[in-house]
């Protein structure tokens, strides 16, 4: 009887044992880049160098000043340039190229030029200063707080120097003097405020400040008469009552007829007539000056569109020029109608038709992909981020981001944002999120990988190795070890 075969120790028997999980990557360094960035954030969009115009009576350039200090900081202190080519910045960059082919070919090749330097050129630089110099959540986080801060600002300024101008709700000068878009820059920032309160850990001064600004905001908005403002609102509140439970659904419904009857009381007979407008079918019979006022409006803003929807067939290729809208409309209303028109000097009051006709169909396509893609990213952080419960701070980020991206496009269809910095500014966070919550994930991965091996594994014999034959005849073959 042959002896049993010894068996082998148990050091023998046994794998080596794995590595530790890699750490975590660790968390961006603050650059003055970001620094930079975050003052560039609050000061534009808080449209602080106007309000500061208005208050000491004198105009300077400061906006172009933070705008060339932040990008020169950007490319110099740690700027990554890989996120302005992506899928959004090429639709972007394309979409600028595009503007200047249309510029030889438009109406009035001068007044677009410089549509494009003054306007477009700021926006499309906020693009490249956010999208570039922030990194990591924990930046998107702080950039997303300093935009909160910036519509808490506007909302007070609203509230100490806003004057009722024709009925509706504004401020005396500059581009908040618009209701429209002062309507606009509170829905925009709302979802800001909205993730401050949800992701602010305890008492403090900016999340009160959020929670007044999201109770005062539906008054504003209504005070400004805006429609495309209310319509936006009701959609905006809709997207976040529906997935509330059921609990919280009451409440929240009860605030919002609270506040609808505050903001019903507060606005102007004005601004009351301009909504009913969007509820009436029929044409009253006796109209009061508020009512014949927001008729007229209505009706004005049915001519613009038409005439951008036939200036887009007359020039689908190259259209009329970027911002040369008003001219070519009033051109054309002159040559149907045999004489000039004042009321032919307008904006669209629709961003699409505005694209569509001063830019060609190919500028409102790269400019549609833009937004698309946008939308995509924030889709696909928030899908991510259900799956997985560590994900919730991604998840908070990714809402807010698709609640002011409804909000831009909402109001995009009753007013002209096209080359404003509005969703310039919003495309680069998306991607800076959709960046940082790649990294984030990539930096988990390798500790999941490492961690399903941690236990002792048997080990296994290694299979003997016979070289092939001379002057290379013959495959390399791996034999079994012999049997006992």
């Amino acid at each position: 009887m042959s002896p049993l075969p010894k068996r082998p120790s148990r050091a023998g028997n046994v794998a080596p044992p794995a590595q530790p999980a890699a750490p975590p990557v660790p968390a961006a360094v603050t650059r003055p880049a970001f620094y930079l960035t975050l003052i560039f954030v609050f000061v534009v969009y808080g449209r602080f160098p106007e309000i500061m115009d208005m208050v000491t009576g004198s105009a300077t350039h400061s906006v172009r000043i933070i705008v060339g200090l932040a990008l020169l900081a950007t490319l110099l202190f740690g700027g990554n340039l890989r996120p302005v080519f992506s899928k959004v910045g090429i639709c972007l960059i394309a979409f600028t190229g595009w503007m200047c082919v249309c510029v030889p070919f438009s109406v009035w090749r001068g007044g677009s030029f410089r549509m494009i330097r003054d306007t477009w050129v700021v926006a499309l630089f906020s693009f490249v200063i956010i999208a570039s110099a922030v990194q990591g959540l924990e930046q998107c986080r702080k950039i997303m707080y300093a935009l909160a801060a910036a519509t808490v600002f506007i909302e007070i300024v609203t509230f100490f120097m806003g004057r009722v101008q024709q009925g509706r709700m504004a401020l005396l000068g500059g581009t908040l003097g618009n209701a429209n878009y002062l309507a606009l820059m509170l829905l925009m920032g709302a979802p800001f405020c909205l993730y401050v309160i949800r992701t602010r850990p305890g008492f403090s001064l900016l999340k009160l400040a959020c929670l007044l600004m999201l109770l005062c905001m539906p008054v504003t908005v209504a005070a400004t008469g805006s429609r495309g403002g209310l319509v936006t609102l009701v959609l905006m509140f809709l997207m976040y009552f529906v997935p509330l439970p059921p609990s919280q659904k009451v409440v929240a419904g009860i605030l919002a007829l609270i506040l609808t009857v505050i903001a019903v009381a507060w606005s102007t007979r004005s601004a009351l007539d301009r909504f009913r407008i969007l509820l009436t079918t029929t044409t009253p019979v006796h109209l009061s000056v508020s009512e014949q006022s927001a008729m007229e409006s209505a009706e004005l803003r049915k001519d613009l569109l038409l005439s951008s929807l036939e200036l887009t067939l007359r020039h689908p290729l190259l259209g009329v020029g970027p911002g040369m809208f008003a001219v070519a409309n009033a051109n054309y209303t002159e040559e149907v109608t045999g004489h000039p028109s004042f009321n032919a000097w307008h904006e669209t009051h629709n961003t699409f038709t505005q694209l569509s006709c001063e830019d060609g169909l190919p500028g409102l396509l790269f400019y549609g992909l833009a937004m698309l893609f946008c939308f995509q990213m924030v889709r696909s952080a928030e899908k991510r981020a259900h799956a997985d419960p560590a994900l919730v701070p991604i998840k908070h980020m990714a809402f807010a981001l698709r609640l002011a991206l409804v909000a831009f496009t909402g109001t995009a269809i009753f007013a002209s944002n096209a080359y404003m910095y509005y969703f310039p500014m919003l495309a680069g966070l998306c991607v800076a999120v959709d960046r940082a919550t790649a990294a984030w994930l990539a930096s988990q991965s390798p500790a999941v990988s490492v961690a399903a091996h941690t236990q002792p594994q048997p080990a296994t014999s290694l299979p003997r190795y016979r070289p092939a034959g001379l002057a290379g005849q013959g495959a390399l073959v791996w034999k079994g070890p012999p049997s006992a």
